[in-house]
C-alpha cells in the first residue's frame, strides 16, 4: 500500500501534468486533494499508509451524512 509521502508525490506529478495541458479544472481538484491529504496528515502525524480519498473527506467532515457511523 502507498505511504501519505508517495500519494502526495503521485498528487504533485498530477497536477503539474494538468498544468502543462492547461487542464484547470482537474489542477484545481488535485490541488485541493493536495490541502486536504496534508491536514489529514497534520491531524495524524503517526499514520503512514494513505488513506482514500473518501477516509480524507469523512475525517474532515465527519457530520456528513455519508459519514456517519451509528453505534447499535
Amino acid at each position: 500500500m502507498a505511504t501519505i509521502g508517495d500519494q502526495l508525490q503521485t498528487y504533485r506529478a498530477s497536477l503539474e501534468e494538468a498544468k502543462a495541458k492547461n487542464k484547470q479544472s482537474v489542477a484545481r481538484k488535485i490541488e485541493q486533494q493536495i490541502k486536504e491529504l496534508e491536514e489529514f496528515h497534520q491531524r495524524h502525524p503517526k499514520e503512514a499508509e494513505a488513506p482514500s480519498p473518501f477516509e480524507v473527506f469523512c475525517d474532515l467532515n465527519p457530520s456528513d451524512i455519508n459519514c456517519r457511523v451509528y453505534d447499535d
